[in-house]
């Protein structure tokens, strides 16, 4: 009879657990791996080359200081200012200087995403036993999982000249990788890109 009844209760009580984690959402904060290095460039990458071709063409002759602003300073912001510099100076063709007192051209990019997310559909059992980093683990019943590099960005140009500052729509760039898992096996999905363009 106690069988039974315990066998009854961890059955309603995993059924319970499987279905409340059909859907989750995590933050990967430190990019230790590869894919998540990998997605979160795709992205930034993505992102810098979304910008138009004729966004900055009539400032060619101008002096360029580029500023670019996040929640806090973090390597991935070193990496997207850099890789920003870079396609502003070979795309576009852009004088950039190192001071604003040079420059007659001030860009101000804010990025407000850098950073990468997991989202598990299906069927999960979290592992109460186990925990890494403050995170809960769980066990894929039947789950894919979706690895996401997410970057966004808008920005500001000033002209020193004049003393004017428009404000342009950025962008959002995807990156993304699926993931197939079972308690005995997992194989990728087609990894995709996904980018849409705000303006």
């Amino acid at each position: 009879m106690f069988n039974s009844t315990f066998t009854r209760i961890f059955l309603i009580a995993t059924v319970c657990f499987t279905m409340s984690a059909c859907s989750t959402r995590e933050s990967a904060d430190q990019y230790r791996g590869s894919t998540s290095q990998r997605l979160l460039t795709y992205s930034i990458n993505e992102l810098v080359s979304d910008l138009p071709d004729n966004s900055f063409t009539e400032l060619s002759s101008k002096s360029i200081f580029v500023r670019t602003h996040f929640i806090s300073k973090t390597e991935a912001l070193v990496y997207a200012e850099q890789r920003l510099k870079m396609e502003l100076a070979s795309r576009f063709k852009l004088n950039l200087v190192d001071s604003a007192a040079d420059a007659d051209i001030e860009f101000d990019f804010f990025f407000t995403s850098l950073g990468t997310d997991q989202d598990v559909y299906g069927l999960s059992v979290p592992v109460f036993w186990v925990s890494t980093d403050g995170e809960m683990p769980s066990l894929d019943i039947l789950a894919v999982r979706m690895y996401h590099g997410v970057s966004e960005m808008y920005y500001f140009i000033k002209d020193n000249n004049t003393g004017v500052t428009t404000a342009h729509d950025g962008s959002i760039a995807r990156s993304r990788s699926d993931k197939f898992s079972t308690p005995f096996f997992s194989f990728p999905i087609d990894s995709l890109e996904e980018k849409s363009v705000l303006d």
